[in-house]
């Protein structure tokens, strides 16, 4: 859905639908108000993690490469930076979503961080569908923290208990993540934390808060105090990727992001993504998004 008013315009509005709105969370009754809006979901999730929460209907949407489509009591997760296009909604939708930073994430589960990334990145559990008694729970955990936001009443401590609502359902979710995860990964979870592991979630949190992340496999394993070749190795054993396949993951979607923004330059994104000239830029995205930079926009637009 092409976005038409400008960013602050559309942030102005998109605070006024809102039923909840500060820099770290975001509370989204019904994603129908942004369709009326004509605004892309993307507003939701440009530096945050976006959760989607289907109640009722359908909702169609792809996430950079891949199509989804959500039923009752489906929940999609989108990370940070995911593209989100072409979103459509049955006339009986009804879909709420929350939007939440890396620091109530890093609130939340303290230490075990690390569990996210490895759903997230690793296991790849985007979707989850919840039973009856679940989607009855998680309904409770929502109504009460929407209801304590809304209320008129002033407690001294307001900020903490809403914080600590907002903790608590980020948690609800992580643990239902955990139940979808694979069985390799569940006996990981059970583990003492090995140094491999801690490794590769620390290189995964690096590679994320890297605002230019081309850089040879060298520049992170400097970081790490580790070789590039055991960097390599960790992995491969984590995950089962390359350390270079995930620095390669982390640019496109920094590109597909900026390439969205029409006002900047192909030369300009060029710069921002650490590509020293136009000419690389282009024989990187053709290389590895199938296109060149101008057509990958024009698919956007």
């Amino acid at each position: 859905m092409r976005v038409k008013k400008n960013k602050n315009k559309m942030l102005e509005i998109v605070k006024e639908i809102c039923t909840y709105y500060e820099d770290d969370f975001i509370i989204l009754n019904d994603i129908r108000k942004l369709a009326a809006c004509d605004i892309s979901l993307n507003v939701l999730v440009e530096d945050t993690n976006l959760i989607l929460y289907c109640a009722a209907g359908r909702l169609k949407l792809d996430v950079n490469d891949a199509s989804y489509e959500l039923g009752e009591r489906q929940i999609l997760i989108c990370p940070p930076k995911a593209e989100l296009r072409n979103y459509e909604l049955s006339e009986d939708c009804y879909c709420h979503g929350l939007s939440f930073s890396s620091n109530i994430l890093q609130g939340a589960l303290k230490n075990n961080v690390g569990l996210w990334n490895k759903c997230i990145y690793v296991d790849k559990v985007n979707t989850l569908t919840l039973s009856e008694d679940g989607e009855d729970l998680w309904i409770k955990y929502y109504d009460l923290l929407a209801a304590k936001i809304l209320s008129e009443e002033i407690n001294s401590y307001d900020g903490f208990i809403i914080q600590s609502l907002i903790y608590a359902l980020v948690l609800e979710l992580c643990g239902r993540m955990l139940l979808n995860a694979s069985e390799l990964l569940k006996r990981r979870m059970t583990e003492h934390t090995k140094q491999s592991s801690t490794i590769f979630r620390n290189y995964l949190d690096l590679l994320n808060s890297t605002p230019v992340k081309y850089h040879p496999v060298e520049f992170y394993a400097n970081q790490l105090c580790v070789t590039p070749k055991y960097l390599a190795n960790v992995c491969r054993q984590e995950s089962g990727k390359s350390a270079i396949a995930w620095i390669q993951d982390r640019v496109i979607q920094d590109i597909r992001v900026l390439l969205a923004k029409p006002n900047m330059t192909l030369k300009e994104i060029a710069r921002q993504t650490g590509f020293d000239t136009v000419s690389l830029f282009g024989r990187f995205a053709r290389t590895y998004m199938g296109a060149s930079p101008r057509n990958l926009r024009k698919k956007m637009m």
